[in-house]
């Protein structure tokens, strides 16, 4: 399913009585929650305390170390690397309080990592090591064109001598192509199980020295060290190769067969990897998390890249978020983080003809021949109306009833179904009929991403070109006469992607919540043909930032092996400023750097290049007015050159366009961010430079982003600085900001053009029975009146509305109504007199000394101890949605309790951008106005459950 980003509501639940309100799944927000392992912690200690002690040992000598009952997971006792433990507590530990402890130089909560998604098709078991000959007409090593990989190739360029490290789910090296062994002398020949097959996240893991990994739900690693380094044998196979077919593999495997995996085991595998020699280390896995400073694998990093390790990692499969929706630890500052471009084709099509001959393309990673001739039936047959795609759609129920009288042959017949992107897939009911196999046209481009193996019943999907062609010969068929197919087409062609070369959808953007460019680089994720567990069918079409990370650990691979004494920042640097920026999907703008970094990976030119550019990226902070940038051009060939300066814009994203009401176009095709057309400008000290061999010149360059009226909308503005070559090669290096000053907007949404019922802050009265907000009422200024009561139909209930926008912690609570709390602002005229009702409730100490009668909603950044009624998110934009339905409260202690009736207002505060928690100058506050609460005695306790 696909989500739109813009102004949806998260889902914010605290130990308080709330209940988030949505509107409907299109304007929700994706993001990825975190679970933390409570009390557990992954501790480094200082190097200087007590010396000559193992981890476990040193970290006893702490004041948290002495407490009983604790338990280490792993030790970390590598100096160069990361020296500490990972300990788990019976009881409670306080974070905080663990950072702070003598000996202890910094702590982060152990978390969950999930699974890499399996997102696309792949196939069914067809038995044995040797695989059938699918060689065709297909263009299956598409992706080393995209990525100008075969060039290299072609001049022997195979990335031998250097070790990929793959940090994943394991890897079937039985499968042909990777080689067929374990060990010395083979493809893979390093690596290690630090899991087991049983592993899931939550218990404990079964570690051994082979990485095997022969699960189809495992088969997200085989996918991965494919991309790298498979080889096809002849006779065998698609023809496949890897980007770095030469290179040495070793796997590390930290993903049982399902689950996740926690973050400490995956620091284990990374300083394992650096002991085995790895020069590359890949990571194709990520948790959401868009603040550099709480990243737990950012030291770890930085000392591999010391020690000429370089870390690649996968900028994550959130873009349906928007901008700041990276994830760790590919936000790290040593790490290159990969973007996805979609590729140019559909691998794997295969063949089918009708009784005159005709052939229909179809989409699927191998040939369905096993259903030899069938007749086409449409859904809506046995219907007296025309048949349509809203009909073959699914989602007219009366279609199906006519099909389950019809009484057909499903062994000898194939359903046609149609995919609405209105509809979505809905072909449930199929399987029930005892359908075998659909036929799947689109109206419309469609990501095939949905089947999974074993899928009841089988989905062949057509591209538009042969769904247009499919629709027009059963339309022309003569009445009474059965279309036929016969899926004899047993080696692969292609069809073109009509998403191909554009950034994928599901690629996270940056930048980081520092500003830092996210992601680095793009290269080919989206629709890769790869290796898969042999029993599993041996080959898989997947999509993902996994499957771009891995090409760029291959052209890094392909980079060393002719470069290297190259540093990992100057390799690292190589690949980004020889990267091509690419345009948006079906449009002539330039893509913004938050989606593709860099641009797409040009591993020919980075291998090629004889100039050298510096910096390779820009960040302009958040600034109205940034300051001037410098370039250093460096002539290392050995002849003069002339080089030519060009700025090159990329698209402007905001984050929330459906909250601007002069914003008519509030939705993009994609579910994306909209991208707009509003363009920074440059000028340049220098237009065009002239350097002899050896010779060097640095270059200024103003970037000025155009005035921006909506900051509480997050916009983001990039572009390109073009740097040509008169013979031809080409430069570039990305640049990235956000047009305003976030110390002084925010973070509380406010003083915008708005859309009803989207007010922010502000408070809206809705039936109890309809927490839909466009049916919600405008209470009345200053006062309005809310009831509870057993029958829902008849309880109103307030909905707070508050958006904030870069905020690392957030506090919304009910106070006395007449507290003498100064706000930011009112959500009332402070000037009207009102006659209070008191509610007969007590008066809590407060935080930061204002009276309180209780939470409804607390979220931080930072992890909180348990029974904390604070909540940790990982989000920095909160769009709160919160009806009061059950009139509770929280206190600070984490002790829920009903209040009673009478007058409250709500107090909404916001941590302002780097603000301290203590320090109560730095909130932002809304108090809104009065809520006389109409609450019986008797209300039950279960309510509202009890009068459901």
């Amino acid at each position: 399913m696909k989500f739109s980003p813009t102004l949806g509501l998260l889902a914010l639940v605290s130990g308080a009585s709330s209940l988030t309100v949505t509107t409907n799944v299109d304007q929700l927000r994706s993001k990825q929650n975190t679970t933390v392992v409570p009390n557990t912690f992954i501790v480094e200690l200082q190097p200087d305390f007590h010396p000559g002690l193992q981890p476990k040992d040193r970290f006893a000598k702490t004041k948290p170390g002495a407490k009983p009952n604790w338990r280490v997971r792993h030790q970390y006792n590598d100096t160069d690397i990361f020296y500490g433990v990972s300990v788990s507590f019976d009881s409670p530990v306080d974070l905080a309080t663990l950072r702070t402890s003598a000996g202890v130089k910094n702590a982060w909560s152990v978390a969950v990592v999930p699974r890499p998604e399996l997102r696309g098709l792949w196939g069914v078991n067809k038995g044995g090591t040797k695989l059938p000959d699918y060689r065709g007409s297909s263009d299956v090593n598409r992706p080393l064109d995209m990525g100008n990989v075969q060039k290299l190739h072609d001049k022997g360029i195979k990335g031998k001598g250097v070790q990929v490290a793959l940090i994943d789910s394991g890897i079937d090296y039985t499968h042909p192509a990777l080689g067929g062994g374990f060990g010395r002398g083979h493809k893979v020949a390093l690596g290690y199980d630090f899991v087991g097959d049983a592993y899931d996240g939550s218990n404990d893991p079964q570690p051994d020295g082979d990485p095997l990994a022969t699960c189809a739900d495992g088969g997200h690693g085989t996918h991965t060290a494919g991309i790298v380094a498979m080889q096809d044998p002849k006779k065998q196979g698609f023809g496949l190769v890897g980007v770095a077919p030469e290179a040495t593999l070793a796997a590390y495997r930290v993903f049982g067969c399902e689950g996740g995996a926690t973050n400490d085991i995956l620091i284990a595998a990374m300083i394992q990897a650096w002991r085995d020699g790895a020069d590359i280390v890949s990571m194709s896995l990520g948790l959401w998390q868009a603040w550099e400073e709480i990243n737990p694998f950012e030291d770890v990093v930085d000392k591999l890249t010391s020690h000429g390790v370089a870390v690649v990692a996968s900028i994550g499969n959130f873009g349906t978020a928007g901008p700041y929706s990276s994830s760790t630890p590919a936000i790290s500052l040593s790490a290159l983080s990969v973007g996805s471009i979609e590729s140019d084709i559909y691998p794997t099509a295969w063949t089918a003809h009708d009784d005159q001959h005709r052939a229909i393309n179809y989409i699927n990673v191998f040939p369905a021949s096993e259903l030899g001739r069938v007749e086409v039936v449409q859904l809506g047959y046995g219907l007296a109306v025309p048949i349509t795609p809203n009909i073959t759609s699914g989602c007219d129920q009366d279609a199906w009833d006519a099909l389950s009288n019809a009484q057909l042959n499903w062994n000898t017949t194939i359903l046609q179904v149609s995919w609405e992107s209105w509809c979505g897939t809905a072909w449930g009911p199929a399987a029930d009929l005892g359908v075998k196999a659909l036929l799947v046209t689109m109206s419309e481009a469609q990501d095939i991403l949905v089947d999974e193996p074993g899928s009841e019943p089988a989905a062949l999907y057509l591209d538009i070109d042969n769904s247009k062609l499919l629709l027009s010969r059963l339309a022309k068929q003569p009445a009474g006469k059965k279309y036929a197919l016969t899926f004899d087409g047993t080696k692969a062609v292609d069809v073109a992607n009509p998403y191909g070369s554009a950034p994928d959808y599901f690629s996270s953007f940056g930048p980081t919540i520092e500003m830092t460019l996210e992601p680095k680089i793009s290269a080919p994720g989206g629709t890769i043909l790869s290796t898969f567990p042999v029993d599993a069918g041996g080959y898989a079409v997947l999509s993902g930032t996994s499957m771009s990370a891995p090409f760029v650990s291959g052209s890094l691979a392909l980079l060393k092996s002719q470069n290297p004494r190259l540093t990992v920042p100057q390799l690292f640097a190589r690949l980004m400023t020889t990267a091509r920026p690419v345009n948006e999907l079906n449009s002539k703008l330039t893509a913004s750097a938050a989606r593709q970094g860099a641009g797409m990976i040009d591993a020919y030119a980075a291998v090629t290049a004889d100039t050298v550019i510096s910096p390779a990226e820009f960040s302009l902070r958040d600034s109205a007015s940034p300051a001037p940038q410098k370039i250093t051009i460096s002539n290392q060939s050995r002849s003069r050159k002339r080089y030519s300066l060009q700025h090159v814009p990329g698209t402007f994203y905001r984050l929330s366009n459906n909250y601007l009401s002069d914003i008519k176009d509030n939705f993009s095709s994609a579910n994306l961010p909209l991208t707009l057309d509003i363009p920074a400008s440059a000028q340049f000290s220098q237009s065009s430079v002239t350097l002899g061999p050896g010779q060097s010149v640095t270059v200024e360059v103003q970037i000025k982003p155009q005035p921006d009226m909506y900051p509480f909308a997050n916009p983001v503005y990039s572009g390109f600085i073009k740097i040509t070559a008169d013979d031809d090669d080409e430069y570039s290096v990305p640049y990235l900001g956000v047009p305003y000053n976030r110390t002084e907007v925010g973070p509380i949404v406010h003083n915008v053009t708005t859309v009803k019922p989207y007010d922010s802050p502000g408070i809206l009265k809705a039936q109890a029975t309809n927490l839909f907000l466009a049916d919600a009422l405008t209470p009345t200024p200053n006062l309005e009146t809310y009831n509870w009561t057993t029958d829902l139909d008849e309880a109103y209930i307030p909905v707070f509305r508050i958006d904030t926008i870069m905020t690392r912690f957030l506090r919304l609570e009910l106070v006395p109504a007449n507290v003498s709390f100064v706000p930011s602002m009112y959500g009332f005229d402070p000037d009207v007199h009102i006659d209070y009702k008191f509610p007969d409730q007590p008066i809590l100490p407060g935080f930061l000394d204002v009276p309180t009668y209780g939470l409804v909603l607390a979220e931080s950044l930072e992890p909180q101890p348990e029974g904390s009624p604070i909540m940790q998110s990982t989000d920095i934009g909160h769009f709160l949605g919160l009806a009061l339905l059950d009139p509770s409260l929280t206190s600070d202690k984490g002790d829920k309790f009903r209040i009673a009736a009478g007058d409250y207002r709500v107090l909404f505060r916001t941590l302002r951008w780097r603000g301290n928690e203590t320090n109560p100058d730095d909130y932002e506050s809304w108090l809104g106005p009065v809520m006389r609460f109409d609450i019986p005695s008797d209300l039950p306790p279960d309510f509202p459950n009890s009068s459901e």
